[in-house]
């Protein structure tokens, strides 16, 4: 009988190696040797399995490899989710097998089960340890919004629980957020309120409330100012002579390799060789993106493959986010960004613009919305662009695009250039 230590792990196993195609199942075995076998629903092909990595290898004829693995990702991470909900495996093979088909969405779990669920501060406090095993920032991120409810409840003297959560509560928590000392901005207070409803669609997914009020939390988010650096912006950048100083210099070929990538920080910092490959002459770099789990393919332009050559094509330096966003303002500085913006915002629930120089919002996201937006200026298609930022949707992608009103107009008036056919006007 095998000993379960820790969290057990999920393993996925094939119906059949001899077919053409075949079914996968998950197997997990967990306290006092108990097992549970679940279909995967999906059917492959077994030369594409890798056992070692229990996932599909990535294979250009067939790109649906690449949401099956996500659907084996969820599939796991709900069950490792039961194992640790349940005490750790405290729960019959049967009970589990429909708790996975309630989590994941294949069938409606019955209201009022009779068990004992935990408060919402105490499912929260389970939430975000079960995310930290996915992203160390993500946790952090969580746990901000978990202690703005705390101080909520704590100054409004509530226990706060599911059924709590409901539109005096959101009307409530929304000036809470707004009045001083906080003074949040709106943007700021709709990613608050985007996290609550996320704290409770999972608690209700695991059948611990039937609240359904928080759907309908909607903040409606104000446009703020974005900014790219051009082409020229970014030459002048790559020219600038940092000998004498390796720290801004590493810092500004982090900042390039994303400006002519547009990958994320999360992504452009932990570039490797491996991941770069020659096909019929170009050197193209394919990674899967940390945040959404999307393999991206693009080409190395002269800037980023001299960059990466000049590191052994390996991400310079050892650096935080906040570290970096930091060195770029001093970098801006340096390089004479210097140029007026109205910051366009809100604070405590009201518009607000403000005054700024270019280098006091220069950040490791500016590179990825310089790519975005050169490159969809420079005539690209839209569709082309989203596969090499990993965008979902035209309109995500779109959100980064950073073109004011000039110069729109002067995009608009090179795109047309030779296209318009030029008409007499009757005299």
């Amino acid at each position: 009988m095998p000993k379960v230590n820790g969290t057990p792990k999920v393993r996925f196993n094939l119906l059949n190696r001899k077919e053409e195609k075949t079914y996968l199942y998950a197997l997990l075995t967990y306290r006092n040797g108990q097992r549970v076998r679940y279909a995967a629903g999906e059917k492959i092909r077994p030369e594409f399995w890798d056992s070692k990595s229990q996932r599909l290898t990535l294979n250009r004829k067939y790109p649906e490899h690449n949401d099956i693995n996500l659907h084996l990702n969820k599939l796991e991470l709900t069950m490792v989710e039961i194992y640790r909900d349940f005490e750790n495996g405290n729960i019959t093979p049967d009970d589990f097998r429909n708790e996975i088909d309630y989590r994941m969405g294949y069938k409606t779990r019955p209201a009022n089960d009779g068990k004992n669920h935990p408060t919402l501060f105490d499912f929260i406090e389970t939430y975000i340890l079960e995310k930290s095993t996915e992203s160390k920032k993500l946790s952090i991120r969580l746990n901000v919004i978990s202690n703005l409810l705390h101080q909520y409840a704590e100054e409004r003297s509530k226990t706060l629980n599911y059924d709590d959560i409901d539109f005096a509560f959101f009307s409530d928590f929304k000036a809470w957020l707004y009045t001083a000392p906080r003074s949040h901005s709106i943007n700021y207070s709709e990613k608050v309120i985007s996290i609550l409803r996320q704290f409770m669609r999972n608690a209700q997914k695991r059948g611990y409330h039937n609240k359904t009020d928080f759907e309908g939390f909607i903040i409606k988010k104000v446009k703020t100012t974005k900014f790219a650096l051009s082409f020229d912006e970014l030459e002048e950048l790559y020219h600038l002579d940092l000998t004498d100083n390796k720290r801004l210099e590493k810092v500004r070929d982090l900042f390039l390799i994303g400006a002519y990538t547009g990958l994320r920080f999360s992504d452009f910092t932990r570039i490797k060789p491996q991941m770069i490959e020659e096909i019929d002459g170009e050197q193209i770099l394919t990674i899967n993106t940390q945040k959404t789990g999307h393999i991206v393919s693009m080409p190395l332009l002269p800037i980023s493959f001299e960059i990466l050559k000049k590191y052994g094509f390996t991400a310079p330096g050892n650096i935080s986010n906040q570290k970096m966003n930091e060195y770029l303002k001093e970098l801006g500085q340096l390089a004479g960004m210097n140029d007026k913006m109205i910051i366009a915002g809100s604070k405590g629930g009201k518009r607000k613009d403000t005054n700024a120089e270019k280098w006091e919002k220069l950040t490791s996201h500016v590179a990825r919305r310089s790519f975005a937006t050169n490159f969809y200026r420079d005539g690209h298609p839209v569709a082309v662009l989203m596969r090499l930022t990993g965008h979902s949707t035209e309109k995500q992608f779109m959100q980064y695009i950073a073109i004011e009103g000039k110069l729109n107009a002067l995009h608009f008036a090179e795109m047309q250039k030779g296209k318009i056919r030029l008409m007499k006007v009757a005299g």
